[in-house]
């Protein structure tokens, strides 16, 4: 294997084409189906062309789109939004853009496995803060709390009408020590939670209720607090083409993002429960680091292509998704990614992962010996097929380009125009 100088990707049937240069000259890319559904890892520091390819790149799903595909966009900073909205699209946001509200019951009562997904609900949510405490205790008797509070309004249809966030937003807001251990003692399988709140002047008992009404007061705000009815399970089984794009709130940063990552979780776990594969599903998702960690991830990636699942991720640097999962969960994520976009990567773990990816190969080096009576002479060495300095003279909208059934080749993306988007 070798640093090609031309375009080493080829397909007879492609679904659309990113145009560009190579060697000064135009040629194109071809992006098929079997292409995409081996999925894309984009990597790119801010400024070096990684934005510019996604743009391409949602120009080209969207418009080879069909019947029953369907694209969600995490959209950190409203540039697809802006470019790519069209009148039919569901937003999902905490702004004036949004024209669907989530109901997270809708969510749990998408098919019979109620308890399931209400208890892997709750777990994500409290997910990041059972990880950064030193006192677990209390994130995890919060979670059981919700979880039981949820559990309550589900199993009975007295409760129809508060399956809803504006509801659960309510109950949690004049949360009642008294009433909350009378819906336990209604439940056989739920009256051992008691004990975390049996005495109600003791530290346990009020951390263990001000831990569970921070949680909801911070996640449930905004758009996320209405009435609601959305689901997004719900939508994935309509079968409809779709653009569904979930746009991150940069004014509030990550205060609601175990929602907008809960809500990519569930549209993963929905692709992964289909049990044949009835269209594509597009996931978009750059600054993937803004992203909790997703419990589907992993096996989205590895074993939802043959149910149409399908991922284009981003990130400035591979530290950034080793941040949020641990390295040898992220290598695991990352090693299903076959197709591997690089920019200009000026931080060495970035570099040095690419350069592992793609392999080492023997080069022959030539060279006139000092010694007149040697002539000519001729040295094998080992070195990297992409080495430091290729990734370094990276110009800007230039990047190495490698896929597992081809050869590595760098190539120029032109600069998107927004005509024709």
């Amino acid at each position: 294997m070798q640093l090609q100088d031309q375009v080493t990707i080829t397909s007879p049937n492609p679904q659309f084409v990113l145009n560009g240069l190579q060697n000064n000259q135009k040629t194109m890319i071809p992006i098929d189906e079997n292409l995409l559904s081996k999925h894309m890892l984009l990597l790119g520091g801010i400024g070096t062309g990684k934005s510019n390819l996604f743009y391409h790149l949602i120009r080209g799903l969207r418009y080879s789109m069909k019947e029953n595909d369907i694209m969600i966009i995490f959209d950190a900073k409203g540039d697809y939004f802006e470019k790519f909205y069209k009148e039919g699209d569901i937003v999902i946001s905490n702004d004036a853009h949004s024209n669907v509200a989530w109901n997270i019951f809708e969510e749990v009562m998408v098919d019979e496995r109620w308890e399931e997904n209400i208890m892997e609900i709750t777990r994500f949510l409290f997910a990041e803060k059972s990880q950064k405490t030193n006192q677990i205790f209390f994130p995890n008797a919060a979670r059981d709390l919700l979880t039981a509070l949820m559990l309550h309004l589900t199993r009975s249809e007295k409760y129809k009408g508060h399956r809803n966030n504006r509801s659960l937003r309510n109950y949690i807001n004049s949360f009642s020590i008294k009433g909350m251990k009378a819906v336990l003692k209604q439940h056989k399988d739920l009256t051992g939670m008691t004990s975390y709140i049996e005495n109600p002047d003791s530290g346990q008992a009020m951390g263990v209720v001000s831990e569970l009404q921070q949680t909801i007061r911070e996640i449930l705000i905004g758009n996320f607090k209405e009435k609601g009815d959305f689901s997004i399970r719900k939508q994935l089984r309509k079968g409809e083409k779709k653009v569904i794009f979930i746009e991150f709130d940069l004014g509030i940063g990550k205060t609601l993002s175990p929602i907008y990552s809960l809500l990519i979780d569930l549209a993963i776990k929905e692709a992964l429960c289909r049990k044949e594969k009835t269209g594509s599903i597009y996931f978009v998702l750059d600054e993937f680091r803004l992203l909790a960690p997703l419990m589907h991830m992993d096996n989205g990636v590895n074993f939802g292509r043959s149910l149409g699942a399908k991922f284009l991720i981003g990130a400035q640097n591979i530290e950034q998704v080793f941040d949020v999962y641990g390295e040898k969960a992220a290598l695991s994520i990352l090693s299903g990614f076959s197709t591997t976009i690089a920019f200009r990567l000026n931080d060495f773990e970035s570099r040095n992962y690419i350069k592992n990816r793609i392999g080492q190969n023997t080069k022959m080096i030539t060279y006139m010996s000092k010694v007149q009576t040697k002539g000519i002479v001729e040295n094998v060495k080992e070195g990297n097929v992409v080495e430091d300095w290729n990734l370094l003279r990276l110009n800007i909208g230039e990047a190495v380009v490698q896929s597992l059934s081809s050869d590595p080749f760098i190539f120029y993306f032109n600069e998107f125009v927004m005509k024709g988007a």
